[in-house]
């Protein structure tokens, strides 16, 4: 008959097994996942891309960009030019910092981002990658109203799947910051340049009810002015318009990919 001391040892040796057995059982970036083991995921992906893709263009419900492959540094980046519609030749250019994609800067992401785990989004199972200065991720952002940021990696494509800038003094009595929630979805594959096909971005703001009425005359005013004069107006604002209306109505704004042409010749003068 057993001691109760070799019963006990016996017990305890079960008790590791099954907790060994358990921890194998999870999914492999459960453990030991990382900020950095995120990045250098989507930097792999991202540098695979700028091997083939030399030019591209998007075409998008709202606007069109022209995408060029430059070299900053001595690193491979890409120069935008992007012409917003109905707004005549309206545009603005920007050059995205090396190692950079989709908005983010990976070396600064994994100097100063944590790791909180994994959610789903849109359907998605993401890593959620939080930066409680974005300052120090992206510079612009200094003079801006954000305190934090929310990054959703998806755990297979290594993709954004949403962004989540929160504001300064938000839920504060008075306060004007608006939260901004953008979701990335429907990622598709053109000729080695992988882009999510439709953005929703929806804008949380804390806009008195003074403010709101003001946006809201403007508006009728703009309804009520001669005809050719509100198509000169309606012409130059183009699609913001819309998307003032949405972001009273609390409503997302869509954008949503039309088209996409990859290493193709780029109009003249562009750059």
């Amino acid at each position: 008959m057993m001691s109760s001391h070799t019963l006990a040892l016996r017990h305890r040796s079960w008790l590791v097994l099954l907790f060994v057995g358990l921890l194998l059982a999870l999914p492999a970036t459960a453990v030991g996942q990382s900020v950095a083991s995120v990045v250098d995921a989507m930097k792999a992906r991202y540098d695979q891309q700028m091997e083939t893709v030399d030019t591209y263009i998007v075409e998008t419900n709202l606007y069109t960009s022209y995408n060029k492959k430059v070299t900053q540094d001595g690193t491979p980046t890409y120069q935008t030019q992007t012409k917003m519609k109905g707004q005549g030749e309206s545009s603005f250019a920007t050059t995205s910092t090396p190692s950079a994609a989709y908005g983010l800067q990976f070396e600064r992401l994994k100097q100063h981002a944590t790791y909180a785990g994994t959610e789903t989004v849109n359907g998605v199972r993401s890593h959620v990658l939080q930066v409680d200065d974005p300052s120090k991720v992206n510079p612009e952002m200094a003079q801006g109203d954000a305190t934090s940021m929310t990054y959703y990696i998806d755990a297979e494509q290594y993709v954004p799947t949403r962004m989540v800038m929160t504001p300064k003094n938000q839920g504060k009595k008075g306060a004007q910051a608006s939260s901004v929630t953008v979701n990335m979805m429907n990622y598709q594959t053109v000729d080695d340049l992988t882009l999510p096909h439709r953005m929703e971005i929806q804008v949380q703001t804390n806009m008195s009810e003074q403010q709101r009425k003001q946006m809201e005359q403007a508006m009728a005013q703009m309804k009520n002015m001669p005809e050719q004069q509100r198509k000169q107006m309606e012409k130059m604002m183009g699609s913001q318009m819309e998307m003032m209306k949405q972001m009273m109505s609390g409503e997302p704004v869509v954008v949503e990919v039309q088209s996409v042409e990859v290493n193709v010749d780029l109009p003249e003068g562009m750059f």
